[in-house]
């Protein structure tokens, strides 16, 4: 239990509370979507510094309808975990450069960037995503254009995407490298909808300098809509279809290529009142190797903003579906794509794969200071079928424990906004280990972590 450091968490934890109420002011935030977790504080405020040196950089013009835009962002993270493998407490310093060079011209965008990605301090974090020492993170031309209140983008290129909530498509922010996609999109827009269409591969992550090509074995394609069917954020509707194929997975007994298609939908809103609610609910077909596959997952969140403190209170939960049976021909282990992998906290310690799971919280949000406690109760849907971690790996097999409660995972975080530019993230977790967890850890898991961006 991190010897000596326990009472210090704790203290650090002490420490965010008093921070949280020194900075406090009159008006938040607007809240965070209710599916959504992240290290990252919040938006930009909406009153620039008339004198900020970095506005020169953000709209240099080249000619008539020409500009070029720089910038970039440099986060500095450290985490201590321990209590997952070992005698001794893992502890990782990662540091993230990421440079852009954004030019338009007229309907034309071109936009490259670049990053740098460094681990120090445990073998294990030194590979992606914790590690990649200089590549391509983005680089892409766009056509934009507006006809009868419809707008068009088309993007083709490395990019970054963000579908809905995050919840099964994000940029992984949480990670050290964040997620990129060789792919053609286009995206149409109009008063109360979009619809968007990809298709392309997942570029294969290497270590080196330059080496992360695409990789045409890893396919992703899909469709995204979404409609605001009631006016003033009442109630909103998405409906998407994702396909993914894999070249080698395993679930159990079961291994070969996979290529799975998940059909979902989405709900969400808000009321004037201050509650907001969102549903999902998914499900998976296609095939592994022989094996047919058949699953399903369900997901949603209530919150309520109180009018007397600037405080939402929520309650966050998955049911989302494991193997039941290893002979059966049959494979029914949800698998999330590309998930926010902060959603329960910033220790990614459990997929959501084969999972139940509740998730009382409440948000502080304040001018410009986030803070967020909760409590993570893990079961195994299927007892037949293992824990997982992420990106997707067997974290507790069925062999080792049958026991459907994994454990419990308390978490503090915080995020202070200091100025338009710079943001201060810390967050202490310490997961109470279930029996089927304890079966690997031998005991309890304690987290800590900070992270330091400056982004221009």
């Amino acid at each position: 239990m991190l010897r000596g450091s326990r009472s210090a968490c704790f203290l650090i934890v002490f420490g965010m509370l008093a921070v949280s109420r020194a900075a406090r002011a009159e008006d938040g935030p607007e809240p965070r979507d209710a599916g959504s977790h992240s290290p990252e504080v919040g938006s930009e405020p909406s009153r620039r510094p008339a004198d900020d040196p970095f506005d020169r950089v953000k709209n240099i013009p080249l000619g008539e309808q020409v500009s070029l835009s720089l910038g970039g962002q440099h986060r500095l993270g450290y985490e201590l975990t321990d209590g997952l493998a070992g005698p001794m407490p893992e502890s990782v310093l990662f540091s993230r450069n990421l440079l852009h060079v954004d030019a338009h011209g007229g309907p034309f965008r071109a936009f490259v960037q670049w990053g740098g990605h460094y681990a120090l301090g445990a073998p294990t974090r030194d590979e992606p995503p914790g590690s990649d020492l200089f590549d391509v993170q983005q680089a892409f031309v766009e056509w934009s254009a507006t006809s009868r209140d419809v707008r068009f983008v088309a993007r083709v290129g490395r990019q970054e995407m963000a579908l809905g909530s995050t919840r099964w498509v994000g940029i992984r922010d949480g990670t050290n490298v964040r997620q990129a996609f060789d792919i053609a999109r286009l995206t149409l827009t109009g008063a109360d909808w979009s619809v968007e269409g990809f298709g392309g591969v997942v570029p294969l992550l290497e270590r080196g300098v330059l080496d992360d090509a695409p990789s045409a074995r890893n396919p992703f394609w899909g469709v995204y809509a979404t409609v605001a069917v009631l006016p003033r954020k009442l109630f909103s509707l998405e409906a998407f279809y994702l396909g993914r194929g894999r070249p080698s997975v395993t679930y159990g007994d079961v291994q070969g290529r996979e290529v799975r298609h998940a059909f979902g939908v989405r709900a969400f809103g808000q009321t004037g009142s201050g509650f907001e609610y969102i549903g999902h609910a998914l499900a998976q077909f296609g095939t592994v190797g022989d094996a047919r596959i058949l699953a399903w997952g369900l997901a949603g969140g209530l919150w309520q903003r109180l009018p007397f403190a600037p405080l939402r209170l929520g309650v966050r939960g998955d049911a989302l579906s494991g193997d039941g049976r290893a002979d059966d021909g049959r494979v029914s282990t949800f698998h999330a794509y590309f998930p926010n992998q902060t959603f329960f906290s910033a220790l990614p310690l459990i997929y959501p794969s084969n999972l139940y799971e509740v998730h009382p919280l409440v948000q502080w949000e304040l001018d410009a200071v986030t803070l967020e406690a909760g409590c993570v109760f893990f079961f195994r849907q299927s007892v037949h079928d293992a824990v997982y971690t992420p990106p997707g790996g067997v974290l507790v097999a069925p062999s080792v424990s049958d026991a459907r409660y994994t454990g419990a995972q308390l978490s503090v975080s915080l995020g202070y906004r200091v100025t338009r530019h710079f943001t201060f993230n810390a967050e202490y977790s310490h997961v109470v280990a279930g029996p089927s967890l304890r079966a690997v850890t031998g005991g309890d898991v304690d987290f800590l972590g900070t992270w330091t961006t400056f982004t221009y």
